[in-house]
């Protein structure tokens, strides 16, 4: 019996398909899928009138679900570098709305920290307003910045807040939850987020590094509203410990602990609905089953090659100046978005890739006053900086600073300070006895030993490892912005010379 009714099924399929049907559309070809096609990234897919077959569908989902996977990887940056610079502090330490950590004798390649340079002192620390508001105390001239858990900017503090103006004051941290008072006399800061990441400049010369840092330590307090301050301090200079995210499938468990963490409100709706196309949701355990482990292993790969190849190869906007190397990653501001408000998903991935910290003082730019910077990576011929080679950078007479420039040399891997015999990890304009030339211009040396008579304008580099410079540009003039002054190229030193 069930033979017949099949013989019949195809039978009167058979005649329907052969006899012209009463009502016949105009259809595109445009619209119909052949029964066997061949992609360039799945191999061969085939149909049965437009229904795929199952294996068609497990090829396609596999590769939909690993683009997803790297979407949420490239788009999550951001929100894996405050995972790992909280847990980075967490590790030596430090306990959100209580310490305070400082290098109070500079930072080194000991700590794996993104951008960070060794003419500065840091200051940096955890406020979590989950619980209730926090208290920040703040006596003396800082220059620093509040980001919150998605690394979105929160808050100025310091010189550049209008109610600070580098006197001072008291800062009251709240969730946008919160329904108590609005204390009197100090500066409200309404957040959306509950994590934040505190990050801090000491407004401080060499010859009062040390009585700037004391007074610091003297008057900055971190506590919970209405409760005893309990403020501590971290010495976090020469300590070895990381505060970089991974690049492996261990990615997606640190983007996890923050959606879990942190009201959805902070995030992009579309990005967390890809996070939940791969497993990752608020309020359900992220237990990838072994097919997706083995699809977000694929997609960090992948995710990780065009991340880095943003930094490498950065897109020829970025590039500053039309006859070099040298550019600049946030030419859409710090929001990452053009006049129409449209987001550059890309630029925003290759900064937080390489850089931390977000804040408009960031692209503010204010003649004298400030820093600005330029990254370098490839030499004049075109090609990635290398650690075995010797290379010379030339600054023409007169740098236009107010204060100094600098040279700080990364690792290509860690994107931190590179591990070399120097402490400094660069050069400076406030370095003793540097080396001018005939005309006041200074040629700076990059290479892994010393040129003879040039000792004080080298930079060591390591054999067999590449390297990346961040040259930066402490209270900028005119003649930096409108780029009449600028710096040569990298110079590959050939070794007869």
């Amino acid at each position: 019996m069930k033979y017949k009714l099949l013989s019949t099924l195809v039978f009167v399929n058979t005649i329907s398909s052969a006899t012209a049907a009463t009502f016949e559309a105009d259809v595109p070809p445009s619209i119909i899928t052949p029964n066997h096609v061949e992609s360039k990234y799945l191999g061969e897919l085939n149909y049965t009138d437009g229904a795929p077959s199952l294996d068609t569908h497990l090829k396609a989902s596999d590769f939909v679900d690993t683009a997803d996977a790297v979407r949420v990887f490239l788009s999550g940056i951001p929100v894996a570098s405050i995972q790992g610079l909280l847990l980075g502090h967490e590790s030596v330490g430090m306990e959100p709305n209580k310490t305070i950590a400082i290098s109070e004798g500079m930072l080194n390649a000991n700590s794996i920290w993104l951008t960070a340079n060794t003419t500065t002192p840091y200051v940096s620390s955890e406020i979590d307003v989950k619980d209730g508001p926090v208290v920040l105390e703040v006596g003396t001239p800082i220059l620093g910045l509040v980001d919150n858990a998605a690394f979105k900017f929160t808050s100025r503090v310091g010189v550049t807040h209008p109610q600070d103006q580098g006197k001072g004051g008291k800062y009251f941290f709240y969730h946008t939850s919160y329904q108590g008072e609005l204390p009197k006399g100090y500066i409200h800061v309404k957040t959306d987020g509950y994590q934040h990441w505190l990050l801090v400049r000491i407004i401080t010369t060499p010859s009062t590094l040390e009585h700037d840092v004391s007074q610091l330590k003297e008057t900055m307090k971190l506590y919970p509203y209405g409760q005893k301050n309990q403020t501590e301090f971290l010495n976090i200079t020469g300590i070895k410990y990381n505060t970089v995210h991974a690049m492996n499938h261990e990615f997606y468990d640190e983007i996890n602990a923050l959606i879990q963490y942190e009201p959805k409100e902070i995030f992009d709706p579309e990005w967390l609905s890809l996070a939940k196309r791969i497993g990752i949701e608020k309020g359900k355990p992220f237990q990838p089953d072994a097919r997706m482990q083995g699809i977000l292993e694929e997609a960090a790969k992948i995710a990780t090659a065009e991340a880095r190849s943003y930094y490498f190869y950065p897109d020829e906007s970025l590039i500053t100046y039309e006859d070099s190397n040298w550019f600049t990653p946030l030419i859409n501001g710090h929001e990452f978005h053009d006049e129409n408000g449209v987001i550059n998903a890309d630029d925003r991935a290759m900064f937080h890739f390489m850089a931390t910290g977000i804040t408009p003082d960031m692209v503010t730019k204010t003649v004298g006053r400030g820093s600005d910077y330029r990254v370098g990576n490839r030499d004049s011929d075109n090609q990635l900086l290398d650690g075995s080679e010797h290379y010379t950078v030339t600054l023409p007479p007169n740098a236009p600073a107010t204060k100094f420039w600098s040279f700080m040399v990364y690792d290509n891997q860690t994107r931190s300070m590179l591990e070399t015999d120097q402490a400094s990890a660069g050069i400076d304009g406030l370095s003793k006895g540097l080396r001018k030339n005939e005309d006041g211009s200074i040629t700076i040396h990059f290479a892994p030993v010393a040129p003879k008579g040039y000792e004080q304008n080298w930079v060591q580099t390591i054999p067999g490892k590449g390297f990346n410079v961040l040259f930066r540009m402490y209270g900028p003039t005119e003649a930096w912005f409108d780029g009449t002054w600028k710096p040569s190229d990298f110079q590959k030193v050939t070794r007869s010379e």
